[in-house]
């Protein structure tokens, strides 16, 4: 429900980090118009001659549109395009369920397949809310992420009651946290009294590095191995494997 937050940066390094450390077969789901998870693993956007609206709108299937990374994730890519084809994507039968089918076809090649959602609630989000079988909400270290929790909930809450689908929350992610700033600290502790054990152990640092590697093309993993934001992404990447 907000920008910023670290939902792309998050999708690309945990991605990376299952591929590297755990030997996973992962696939990105980029259903975010900005691209920005393609891109960040080096996918030239602006020059794909498919991409994820040509599936919602039944043009093409999933697997031909997806590109394999350097990094070892395979890509279903979007770019702007699929924010101009919101509108007519809305008015299709069946748009909620578009995503989930279009998955069905390489599910059985995949170990993890992560959606990359953009900062809002639309006919977008819920194909991948609804195509989905557990949601990670990070937060960044500010009052107004605090705020995007319950826009968050409200959501889940109308998927699970109004289209029946038994969406859980993963985890709630702290990101760009600053231990010299007394807001981090104080939202860290809102979100744990808000989460409980639903909150991962893994804290994301406000790091240069980690705006830095998508301009390289390359996961924190290899941009600045030794550094904060490659440990705590490591940390959450060992949380999320015992998911399996």
């Amino acid at each position: 429900m907000k920008g910023g937050v670290g939902k792309s940066t998050t999708a690309y390094n945990l991605a990376v980090g299952l591929v590297k450390f755990h030997q996973k077969r992962v696939l990105i789901i980029d259903i975010d118009s900005q691209g920005n998870a393609g891109a960040a693993l080096g996918i030239e956007i602006w020059q794909l001659q498919k991409q994820l609206k040509d599936v919602l709108q039944r043009h093409a299937k999933l697997s031909e549109i997806i590109v394999k990374t350097n990094s070892g994730v395979d890509v279903a890519p979007s770019n702007i395009l699929l924010a101009e084809e919101e509108i007519p994507i809305s008015g299709l039968p069946g748009r909620e369920l578009l995503l989930r089918k279009a998955i069905a076809s390489v599910e059985a090649q995949y170990d993890f397949i992560l959606i990359d959602c953009p900062p809002n609630i639309g006919v977008f989000t819920i194909n991948a809310l609804m195509a989905a079988e557990g949601v990670i909400i990070p937060v960044d270290m500010s009052y107004l992420g605090l705020l995007g929790i319950k826009g968050i909930e409200r959501a889940l809450s109308l998927i699970r009651d109004s289209l029946e689908h038994p969406i859980q929350i993963a985890g709630a992610l702290a990101t760009r946290f600053d231990g010299r700033n007394n807001l981090s600290k104080e939202v860290q502790q809102s979100l744990h009294n808000h989460f409980g054990d639903r909150m991962f152990k893994a804290v994301i640092p406000e790091t240069v590095k980690l705006r830095e590697a998508p301009s390289h093309g390359l996961s924190i993993f290899e941009y600045d191995a030794s550094g904060t934001g490659a440990k705590a992404y490591r940390e959450l990447v060992d949380e999320v494997i015992k998911w399996q």
